[in-house]
Formats: C-alpha cells, structure tokens, sequence
C-alpha cells in the first residue's frame, strides 16, 4: 500500500471515531469513502516569491461520499519548524498559520458520475521561520442545514498523489544580486555611469593662400591686386600658433598669351615664389629652421591646355556680350595651336576686355594649408593638468569639458580622482560630482568596497543632485549604499533613477538600468507565471554582461521551473566573470537539483561551501537539496 492510500485509510478511520457509523448516517459514510480523494499541490516544495509564498492544491474526490446535506472541507495550515516528529492527529500549534479551505457541497453533486475536482489558489505570508515546516489538512464533515453540528479528523501531514509530503519553503528567491554583488574591477571598465564629457575637438580648418602676379613677372608685389591681405592672413596664422609640418597642394598658373615655352617658365616661377614667400614668414616666426625641410608644397604647374576651363569661368564671368563670350570660348576651345587661337583673339574688338577681367586672374599661384583645431592635444591637456596638481598651473586653463575628457581618458584611479577634483574648482556642475564620485566608487571596488571612498561618493552624489536630478546620480548614489551594506537606501535610489532616466541619452545609463529594472521587476514576483521574471530575463538580456546581471538572469530563468539548462548556461557565465563568488556557485547548485543532475550539483555546491562556509548551514536546511540531503554526494559537497 503506498503512501497516500496509508494517509487516506488513516483519514478515514479517525474520523470514523466521531461518528456513529451507518448505512443512513452521510456524515459517516462520507468519511468512510475518503480513502478514495487525491490531493496535489504545485510547486513542491513550495516557493517563495516576493514576501508570499503561492501554490495551488487541487482535490479530486470520489463522487459517491458526495452526500445530500452534507458539505465536506479541507482546511489546509502551515506548520513552521521540525515537523518531522509531529505525530499525526495530535492538535495543531498555536502559532500554526491557517491559508484556506477547499469545499465541497454534497447536494452540487447528487446524481453525478464523474468524480468532483477543485482547484484552489493559496497562498500566505512568509516569515523567515516557514522556512522548515510543512503543510497539514484537517477533514470537516458538516451538515449543510446545521453546521454547527459537524466532526472534524485530522490534523494530518499532507501527502500529494505521489507519497510526497509538502515539506518547507524555498527561498531561492532571495538569492537576488543587488547590482553591485559579486561584481570586480575591470581594467578600463566601469560599472558606474560617468556622465558624457562633451568635448568635441575643434575640426582642422583650411586656409587658401592665393598670391597674384603682373604679366610676365614672378615677382611677388604686395601692394599688387589682394597680396597684401593675403600676406596678412598667413602671417597671423603662423604667428598664432606653431603649425605643424604640413604638405601643402596648389596651383600655378598663367594667362594664354605668350609662347608655351615663356608661359612654362612662369608657372614653375610663381609656384616658386609661392613657397618662398611661405618660408620666408615660417623663418619670421621661429619655426626650427632644420624641420623647415618638412613643410612642402606640391604645386601645379599648368600648362597653356590645362587652363582652358578656368579661361571658360571668367570668360563667362566677365562684362562681354553672350555672342562674345560664345566666340572667345569657342576659339579657344577649337582643335590646332594655342599660340595661334590666342592670336585670332587678338584680333577680337573685345580682346581688350579680356585683358583687363580674364587674364590677370589668371596669373597667379595658390596653395591650401590646412589650419589645426586650436585644441590642446591629450599629452600637452595632462601636462597642464600635473602642473596645476603641483600649484604652477591655474584651473582655468583647462576647461570644463577638457578636464572631464582628460579624467575619462586617465586609467590611474587615484589621478583621476585628482583631476576631477582641479575641475571642481571652477565647475561646480552636476556633471563634475556625479564624475568624481563614480571615480571614488571606482576606486572603492578595487579596495574591497572602501567604506571611507563610498561615503566620500555619496557626498558628491549629492552635490550633483542638487545641481541637477539626474539618473546617473541616483544610479551612482544606490550602487554607493549597495556597497555599504544599506540595501533599503539602495533600493530607494535604484527607484529614482527608473523614474528620472538619463540626462543626456547616455549608452551606458540605459544598459546598466537595463539591470537595475531587472532587479526591481524580480522583486516585484508573486508568482512562477505572473510574467514578472520573464521580464527581468527579458531585461537582462540587454544590461551589461557582468556577474550579478548574469547571475540574476540565471535566477529568473530558474524561478520560472521551465528551462533549467538556459538557467544553468546563465550562472555558469556569472562564475566566469568571477570565479571567486560563492552565492554563484549556489546558484547553480539549485538549478542543478532542480534539474537532477547530482554530480553538477555537488560540485557546484562543494565549490560554494569552500568560498563561503556559512553555506553548509544553509544548504542543510534549504528544501531545494532535500532529496539528495542522505547521499554521499550531498554530504561530500558541505563537509
């Protein structure tokens, strides 16, 4: 006989000894046909979720001890503590917590053939002693007209179709990784969100240097056509700044007229006279004479052919006539010798007019220099930076955005810190606080949660708030108390930042909250299926892929009861961001149980026990290890 047919004879016969058996007695003949109900309950061992604790117990009985006028229940306790000694049918503790009952109305049922099944959701409320414990029934058998006058049987264990007794609560739940637990310094990477620097370097600028010259000549005449401001313009860009070494490209060119052989000579003359000129004023200004050499200028020295287009533009810009225009370019642009269509234009009534507005434009040499930012490169913004932190430097001769490139870009904690710290000087913004104090928690992390460094954080946190509320502050400002151990501030803070979001669209701030609604929305399960861990699964799948995002995406794939392998793969990926953390292995150890795979589970738990020996405690009274708790492989992992 197994073990629910031995709980449901025994029913039966303890409340068989209220009764006056007979044959025309219902109360009796209902208790006599108990043997024959079948009880279920889901999830067994029962489930912790939030602060409640929600199964579903389904009762099946057989239709012939429905009687008329007669209702039959089931009141289901919980009972906390060692229970495993409780005799059945001896009185209930005081403190035993009563969840509900299932009713049956025998007059519902009359007449029927199919047995009567309900099914009822219960749940209680979780103190942390229902840890061990159990689930206990107790039979009422009343009449429907009277309930006054009923016979009650029980208590007894509840034993589920399979023989299982429902033993415990699981408290897996409580595994949660607030976002900082079991997380580890990364070089070059932050869990905290530093806000954008917003330094944008200066774009380089071209300067178009252009010099003109007389007909014939290769003499550069500043007082000749716009050389003078030509002159000026270079002079102050050379004197403003020291340019670096540059390959300067450009034209030299020529009016039509003349012979080909004199017109070549021109252009390489004026190209000349272009770099000269150049040189002349790099030599002003103290440019090292021996890097001269790497100035160079790559000029274009058009031949008479090859100044046929610009011919065309000035022609067409000029005061002719359109039929003028249409000849002097048609002739131009005929087969034959260019000497000789220069000399039919000469013949032209108009030729003097394209000696006044086309051909002096186009005696010229031109060059394209390109003008750098007026940025401070990186190494000459530290340099200042390091002179400022030995008092020889001012403040103010990096601005806002230059210190918090120049800190972002710094991978020495410490220095950055200090930078940050120049920059408050002068820029007390949300931005500035909300930096420095992720760079304290930075460098907490890598001194094992500095309480010192946190508090310091926490300050500058808010400073920034009060400057401005940003997400990124309160973010900051929840990892801050998670590392001091203050998980209600922590919470208080993860909050906010859900609810003011980012200040500026920062990447990084939507990842990371990514994981921190993740956290809140598990927090927020009462149930396997009420969808809220399949939204922080959903979640995490788009925060950044550190051990307790990993490690609670695991979890809520677990606390599912479906897709045990996804879970594990999950925490086996936490262990790999840090190999060292004992509540991981934990995890996987559960997901392990769950799935039946032993020897993964002692192992996992094994590994948990020798990073954290407190766990021994835990693992030998959590319900999740009990059906292997008398194995070796059990009692081998937490020895």
């Amino acid at each position: 006989m197994n073990n629910s047919k031995k709980f449901f004879l025994g029913l039966a016969f303890a409340g068989a000894t209220g009764f006056v058996t007979s044959c025309k007695n219902p109360v009796a003949e209902m208790i006599k046909a108990a043997k024959e109900q079948q009880l279920n309950v889901e999830p067994n061992p029962l489930e912790l979720h939030g602060d409640r604790v929600p199964f579903k117990m389904t009762a099946k009985l057989p239709v012939k001890m429905m009687k008329k006028g007669t209702n039959y229940s089931l009141e289901v306790y919980y009972v906390a503590g060692d229970i495993d000694a409780m005799q059945d049918m001896q009185p209930l503790p005081a403190d035993a917590a009563k969840i509900k009952a299932i009713t049956f109305k025998g007059d519902d049922y009359v007449g029927q053939t199919k047995d009567p099944q309900k099914d009822e959701a219960m749940e209680f409320a979780y103190v942390d002693k229902y840890e061990r414990g159990g689930l206990f029934i107790k039979g009422v058998a009343a009449k429907a007209d009277k309930p006054e006058k009923f016979k009650e049987f029980g208590p007894l264990r509840l034993v589920v179709m399979d023989g299982r007794k429902v033993k415990g609560v699981a408290t897996t739940s409580r595994l949660l990784k607030s976002p900082v637990h079991g997380l580890t310094p990364v070089a070059g990477e932050s869990p905290f969100i530093y806000a954008d620097h917003g330094y944008v370097k200066p774009g380089d600028e071209t300067l178009s240097a252009r010099l003109d010259f007389e007909r014939g000549s290769v003499n550069v005449k500043q007082d000749f056509m716009n050389n003078k401001q030509t002159m000026e313009v270079v002079s102050e860009l050379f004197k403003s700044s020291q340019i670096p070494a540059f390959t300067a490209t450009g034209i030299s060119s020529h009016s039509p007229e003349g012979q080909e052989a004199v017109n070549v000579k021109l252009s390489e003359g004026r190209a000349m006279a272009l770099e000269m000129t150049f040189k002349k004023m790099l030599e002003l200004f103290k440019y090292d004479k021996e890097k001269l050499k790497d100035y160079v200028f790559n000029i274009e020295k058009r031949k008479l052919g090859e100044t046929l287009p610009e011919f065309n533009q000035l022609v067409d810009a000029s005061s002719l006539t359109p039929e003028q225009k249409n000849e002097a370019k048609e002739t131009m642009g005929r087969d034959g010798d260019f000497v000789e269509k220069e000399m039919q234009l000469q013949r032209k009534s108009y030729y003097k007019t394209l000696m006044d507005e086309v051909y002096p434009r186009m005696r010229y040499a031109s060059t394209d220099v390109k003008k750098p930012g007026a940025a401070k490169t990186e190494a000459e913004m530290s340099a200042v930076a390091q002179k400022m932190m030995k008092g020889s430097a001012n403040p103010n001769e990096l601005n806002e955005q230059e210190f918090l490139m120049l800190a972002s870009k710094t991978p020495d904690l410490k220095e950055r810190i200090e930078i940050l710290k120049l920059a408050g000087q002068n820029y007390q913004t949300w931005k500035v606080h909300n930096n420095l104090g992720a760079a304290y928690l930075d460098n907490a992390l890598m001194n094992k949660n500095d309480k010192g460094m946190c508090d310091e954080a926490i300050k500058q946190f808010e400073a920034s708030m009060k400057k401005k509320e940003t997400g990124e502050a309160a973010y900051n400002m929840a990892l801050a108390y998670a590392m001091k151990g203050d998980m209600a501030k922590m919470e208080e803070f993860l909050n906010k930042a859900v609810n003011l979001g980012s200040a500026e669209g920062n990447a990084n701030f939507n990842k990371a909250m990514n994981g921190a609604k993740a956290y809140t929305t598990f927090k927020q399960a009462r149930d396997r299926n009420d969808g809220k861990y399949k939204e922080a699964e959903r979640l995490l799948e788009s925060a950044p892929m550190n051990n307790p995002n990993l490690f609670n995406k695991g979890l809520a794939i677990m606390m599912q009861g479906v897709n045990y392998d996804a879970a594990i793969a999950a925490f086996n990926s936490a262990a790999q961001k840090n190999p060292k953390d004992a509540i991981t292995q934990y995890g996987l150890a559960v997901a392990c149980a769950r799935k039946g795979d032993e020897g993964n589970m002692s192992s996992a738990l094994k590994k948990a026990c020798e990073l954290d020996n407190n766990l021994k405690a835990k693992a030998l009274k959590d319900v999740e290890f009990d059906k292997y708790k008398d194995k070796n492989s059990f009692k081998d992992a937490i020895k």
